[in-house]
């Protein structure tokens, strides 16, 4: 197994003592046996055999990693962290403690209200860490524990946020169930201001701040409440993902549908007239992620000395960056009869046929401001916001449409803030 990252390493969550972003794929090192991912901007978490390890500003935090156990399922922001226990409860982590979430069972029961996006847990719970042992103790208030205690499956978390699904299908916000009269929801997915969910049936559902079209609902507005997106009726929805202001749709037929904000392309759409004048970028940037000296293929596992001269050397970044040349626009994947018309707010999802009909979409996953996608051949494309070299792609320029990255033999992938992670049979650097 092979692990390479690209993305802002300026706490050195992707390499210690490395440069303050990494353009180009680049190992993480030794991460044996990583199952898991978490991204925030600054720290990354990693789930391995022997527990979680935590890189970036956060890796002092040594407490923290023996505190987390391996079945918690974890979600994590830049501030705040919060699980699933062993015991199927909701615990959060912030100001350096831990303390478990109570829910009201129904909208009508107020006898428990917990305001979870404000942080406040309210009068009737406290929670307390005990240092000695990193063990948490719960004290109720009121003196007893719930015989019937709801059990959750998942949770999600953002600085001001926080949605939990437990294991009925139901969905909570705010401490309170959210109104939803459908079939259960299997997933939950939060952006920054906004929520998405999908259904067990595959209808997506929205809710939240709308106003760069993220709710996929034809308008810019805000909604409380989950309301099925209605462009996407009559299309089975497998999963779905979600980016910091945007969100993508992937069907059981391996079409992307896509809508939100698009102000780097991150929709997999042109967000510029002239989506050339982005690449000028390119000449800006000087590389300064390490050159490995042999090279490995992710797809197979052979390696290969890479000779050092400067001719080689440029050769080689040709073959590994096709986006360098004309190879990426003539690629024979790509849709040449596509739409080519600027996106700057997409308000409701939108089919990406930037692919040839043939080439169905496996994975999708977002970071804050751009998108990685997976294609049933194995290769990985990405789209939208480089600054810091999210996009793998061996330079800073954005990228209004997808394009090739330099990793094969991908098995699983992860976006968050502005950091990719690829994990594979092998490693494709530079």
């Amino acid at each position: 197994m092979a692990v390479v990252a690209c993305g802002l390493n300026v706490n050195g969550q992707i390499i210690p003592e490395g440069p303050p972003l990494l353009c180009c794929p680049t190992p993480v090192g030794t991460k044996e046996g990583v199952c898991e991912v978490h991204i925030a901007c600054s720290h990354i978490l990693w789930k391995t055999g022997a527990g979680w390890k935590i890189t970036g500003y956060r890796n002092h935090d040594h407490n923290l990693e023996r505190e987390m156990k391996h079945g918690w399922k974890i979600s994590a922001s830049e501030k705040r962290i919060a699980a699933i226990n062993n015991d199927g409860a909701v615990v959060l982590r912030e100001k350096g403690r831990w303390r478990e979430l109570y829910f009201q069972r129904d909208v009508e029961d107020s006898s428990v209200m917990t305001a979870v996006d404000s942080g406040n847990l309210g009068p009737s719970v406290q929670q307390v860490i005990d240092e000695d042992s990193h063990h948490l103790a719960e004290r109720n208030c009121l003196g007893h524990h719930s015989k019937s205690r709801t059990k959750f499956s998942s949770v999600c978390v953002e600085d001001n946020s926080l949605i939990a699904l437990d294991e009925d299908g139901k969905t909570y916000s705010s401490g309170v169930p959210l109104p939803y009269g459908g079939n259960r929801i299997r997933a939950v997915q939060l952006g920054k201001e906004h929520c998405l969910a999908l259904t067990t049936d595959g209808v997506v559902l929205t809710w939240g701040s709308g106003m760069r079209g993220q709710l996929g609902n034809g308008e810019l507005c805000q909604t409380d409440r989950p309301e099925p997106v209605e462009s996407l009726q009559g299309i089975t929805i497998s999963s779905i993902a979600c980016g910091g202001w945007h969100c993508v749709a992937l069907s059981t037929s391996g079409d992307a549908y896509a809508w939100g904000w698009n102000e780097s392309g991150q929709l997999g759409f042109p967000a510029k007239e002239n989506q050339e004048a982005s690449i000028l970028g390119t000449f800006i940037h000087s590389c300064q992620c390490p050159k490995p000296a042999h090279k490995t293929n992710m797809l197979h596992g052979d390696s290969k000395a890479v000779e050092t001269s400067a001719d080689v050397q440029s050769r080689e970044d040709q073959k590994a960056y096709p986006h360098r040349t004309e190879s990426c626009k003539t690629d024979a994947r790509i849709n040449m009869g596509r739409a080519k018309d600027v996106v700057n707010v997409q308000t409701s999802p939108r089919l990406l046929d930037f692919w040839n009909e043939d080439m169905a979409i496996i994975d999708v996953k977002c970071g804050d401001r751009h998108t990685l996608y997976q294609l049933e051949d194995g290769s990985v494309w990405s789209s939208g916001m480089n600054k810091y070299g999210q996009l793998g792609l061996g330079d800073t320029a954005e990228r209004n449409e997808p394009c090739l990255t330099p990793v094969t033999g991908v098995t699983a992938m992860y976006a968050g803030g502005w950091i990719s992670v690829f994990i594979g049979t092998g490693s494709s650097a530079r």
